[in-house]
């Protein structure tokens, strides 16, 4: 499984995503804002969503959405103001007020410049993907970079909305100004009239939420289905500032989030994925975005968070071990755990066009149910995506203990691929 030893290298730089801010963000002022992992899993529901809407291709949409940023694992995140804001910080908040407007020309030699930069840095993250995988991810950044497909352009679009909302969420009203550049360059790249729409729904909740729109402007209806798209689109925003639980009751400091770990089990999918020609990989990408967003209303969860001592040391002192259930004790949390989950997948899309609810919804039931190939090889693609996470915090610190998620791996997981997996993170991790 060379496929697999080549690509967990890969895997492993990628998750620097989820300690990397968002830099516009911090710019403003934003304590704790969210990372590069957050802003992706975000950005990939959103063109789910959107691009149902609009007839693309999904699959197609959501792999560009997961390579988009991947090359910021070594240049950072940079926002298209680099290189041309001033260094004193009150100058610079106050010039990013505004978007700066350059002429055709410098615009064009900046973008090629910034093209080849990144493209440099890139190559040295692929390197370290098999060969199959690096062209294919290549080739989704490049039709993002350049637009050259439908889907390419259509996605450049949504990515910018997805930085402006990320404003909108983080700053109070009275700071909306920092705002106006994204206003601007939306104006600039905004083509698509559907999102032309949208931008317009998004405009009136946050600026002047008791105005009306003229419904004339988005025919019969369609202006509040786009509300409806927004609320869900804000409310899983949520995600990116949930901590996972499961690091959290183990003190790890600044913990991946809800989004973080999702986004991670979606490149997952798509990597390992690749492997397993019997599986549908775009359901595959599907069910691993929408698998907890759940936790919007229910909060994050393990099996066992509810029956472990208030006491800190005394649960800590459990947690260094594999908590044992009984089958009728599993049984019996997940079927609570289901019930309360089930009620909050249903509201939380239950505003959305009845064919994208619908697929949500049976894509959650089927992970949690492991009712299909798909979710059966995720499941199991999960629990080695925490047991990652787990080995990348015990590295870190060194009163981490990672061996109840050996436990946990070794007893749940049976797909070949998933085994190999398993012996790649031990070579890697343990030598």
């Amino acid at each position: 499984m060379t496929n697999v030893n080549s690509n967990l290298e890969f895997l492993v730089e990628v998750q620097k995503l989820k300690e990397i801010p968002r830099t516009g963000l911090v710019w403003l002022g934003v304590p704790n804002p969210p990372s590069v992992a957050d802003h992706t899993f975000r950005v990939a529901v959103s063109s789910w969503v959107l691009g149902k809407k609009m007839g693309l291709k999904i699959e197609k949409m959501i792999k560009t959405a997961l390579s988009h940023d991947l090359c910021e694992v070594y240049g950072g995140d940079k926002t298209p103001f680099w290189g041309l804001l001033p260094d004193d910080e009150k100058k610079r908040k106050e010039r990013l007020k505004r978007w700066i407007r350059l002429p055709l020309e410098e615009k064009k030699k900046r973008s090629e410049e910034e093209f080849e930069e990144e493209k440099k840095i890139f190559m040295k993250l692929l390197e370290l993907a098999n060969s199959e995988l690096k062209k294919e991810i290549f080739s989704y950044w490049v039709d993002y970079k350049k637009n050259l497909t439908k889907e390419g352009k259509i996605f450049l679009q949504i990515d910018k909305m997805e930085g402006m909302l990320e404003a909108l969420e983080n700053l109070d009203q009275k700071d909306y100004d920092y705002v106006t550049p994204w206003w601007e360059e939306a104006e600039e790249l905004i083509t698509d009239s559907f999102l032309t729409l949208f931008y317009k729904v998004i405009q009136n909740k946050f600026y002047s939420p008791k105005a009306k729109i003229e419904e004339k402007i988005f025919g019969f209806g369609l202006k509040k289905e786009l509300e409806k798209i927004l609320d869900f689109i804000l409310e899983i925003g949520k995600l990116k500032r949930m901590p996972r639980l499961y690091w959290v009751l183990r003190g790890v400091k600044n913990p991946e989030t809800v989004a973080g770990h999702m986004f991670t089990l979606a490149l997952m999918a798509w990597v390992f994925g690749r492997e397993k020609r019997n599986l549908n990989q775009e359901k595959l990408l599907k069910m691993a975005i929408c698998h907890e967003m759940s936790a919007v209303y229910t909060g994050d969860t393990t099996p066992y968070d509810r029956i472990l001592p208030k006491d800190e040391d005394e649960r800590r002192k459990i947690l260094k071990k594999m908590i044992r259930l009984s089958k009728k004790e599993k049984e019996w949390i997940f079927l609570a755990d289901y019930q309360t989950e089930k009620k909050a997948m249903e509201k939380l899309t239950q505003n959305l066009d009845s064919t994208i609810r619908k697929e949500i919804l049976e894509l959650w039931h089927e992970y949690r149910t492991r009712s299909s190939l798909e979710a059966k090889f995720l499941g199991e693609l999960n629990i080695l995506a925490v047991l990652l996470q787990g080995l990348i915090y015990e590295k870190k610190y060194k009163e981490f203990i990672s061996a109840p998620l050996w436990e946990w791996a070794f007893e749940s997981c049976t797909d070949e691929v998933c085994l190999s997996l398993m012996e790649e993170m031990k070579k890697k991790f343990y030598g």
